[in-house]
């Protein structure tokens, strides 16, 4: 890529997609908000205590009694496998009716050597949780007294499992609605560096004018606040002037299509008839006539009319609202207008007319749509390119600069518009 990008071009590509990018945000943050009611579940877990002890026959002898510890341990050991067996789960869920997917694991552990133990239940829904942590305990109480009858064993529920509160989905939404803006913002800011490293369109105006060694004439706001556009057109006509040399005819193209040379040659010759001179504009964009329809001018007579010998110039200039602003438009009927302007009708008109007015403005069109600027470029004293800040290739200014300078015309700069 042949032009520098800078950080406030990047900057300046968000700001112009601010909406867009706070939109795409808000998408990635609904989307990661939503996951969780699709992915993540719950997991509730309720605790049962089971105190087990066994009695001590009274005939029994010494040894006995000295391995009664041994004796009660095993037992404890015993419940806690138990309960490690799926088949718990699913004696639980049937007494309870409920679905055996609901409960998650039933798991048993003894606390502290002590002759206790421990039983969790883990599930899905929080309303059974403490339901099937008791009714576990309870069916595990029971086999542990059928599976030792003697000595008599004992399994007594101490701490019964507590209803559990559900949890909310509010706050794992929020955390992963955060998450997605911040997913969000590293995929934009990468998307829009990429964007603009890849754009090799107009954007740093100083830039092109130091690559091409050519002045920068000016640059015109995108939207006119507080006059901005204005004082804008004033130091472009200051500019301008100072360029021209005493040549007083000049022609303002596009280089891409709607650049911005029509607004940029009205508000040229508007400026510059302000200033006391009287300025002819001479709309030579022969497909359109958008020159007499922003100006408001009712024409008699246009400039494909004075081309073929139908009136005379004099016939064909209108007056404007603007004091010492005159205007001659129209569009072309029989011939092509590129061929229009190329003839010697028009180059004895254009001479004629420059010798009656300070300023002689002509607006052409899109010089790499049509090739009209490059017909009567060697006719003026000076050639005006505009470009439209991000949208005009740079590789299409560095062409149709070389063919303006090829067909004679005398570049003193350019015009970025849009900025």
């Amino acid at each position: 890529m042949e032009l520098f990008v800078s950080f406030s071009e990047i900057v300046d590509y968000f700001k112009a997609r601010i909406v867009k990018f706070i939109l795409i945000l808000a998408a990635f943050a609904i989307v990661f908000g939503l996951i969780p009611l699709k992915f993540v579940h719950h997991q509730y877990s309720a605790d049962t205590t089971i105190v087990i002890s066994c009695e001590i026959p009274e005939n029994s002898d010494t040894d006995y009694r000295l391995q009664f510890t041994n004796i009660l341990y095993s037992r404890v050991q015993t419940g806690v496998a138990i309960a490690s067996d799926k088949s718990l789960i699913t004696q639980t869920a049937e007494k309870l009716g409920v679905d055996e997917k609901k409960i998650t694991s039933i798991e048993a552990e003894q606390l502290n050597n002590a002759p206790v133990i421990k039983l969790t239940a883990s599930c899905t829904e929080p309303e059974i949780t403490n339901k099937v942590s008791n009714t576990a305990a309870e069916i595990l109480s029971n086999q542990l007294k059928d599976n030792f009858p003697s000595p008599t064993l004992s399994a007594i529920i101490t701490d019964k499992g507590i209803p559990v509160e559900p949890q909310s989905n509010k706050t794992t939404m929020l955390k992963s609605g955060i998450l997605g803006v911040i997913v969000g913002l590293i995929i934009c800011l990468c998307y829009g560096i990429i964007a603009t490293l890849a754009d090799k369109t107009i954007k740093n105006s100083r830039y092109v004018s130091e690559a091409m060694n050519l002045a920068l004439l000016g640059t015109l706001p995108l939207k006119d606040k507080k006059g901005s556009y204005q004082n804008s057109m004033r130091k472009l006509r200051a500019a301008v002037i100072n360029k021209t040399l005493g040549k007083n005819s000049i022609l303002v193209t596009d280089v891409c299509k709607d650049n911005g040379a029509l607004s940029t040659s009205i508000g040229l010759a508007g400026s510059v008839a302000d200033s006391g001179k009287e300025v002819l504009l001479i709309d030579a964009d022969l497909r359109t006539n958008q020159v007499a329809e922003k100006l408001n001018v009712k024409v008699n007579c246009d400039l494909s009319e004075v081309l073929n010998g139908s009136c005379t110039a004099e016939q064909a200039i209108s007056k404007t609202s603007i004091n010492g602003l005159s205007v001659i438009t129209g569009i072309s009927k029989d011939k092509d207008a590129s061929d229009l302007l190329f003839s010697d009708e028009f180059a004895k008109m254009f001479n004629e007319l420059s010798q009656k007015y300070d300023y002689v403005v002509v607006h052409a069109q899109s010089e790499v749509s049509y090739p009209d600027a490059d017909n009567i470029a060697r006719l003026f004293g000076s050639v005006i390119m505009v470009a439209k800040y991000g949208s005009t290739p740079y590789q299409d200014f560095k062409d149709s600069y070389s063919r303006l300078e090829t067909a004679g015309g005398n570049i003193i700069g350019f015009v970025t518009t849009n900025v």
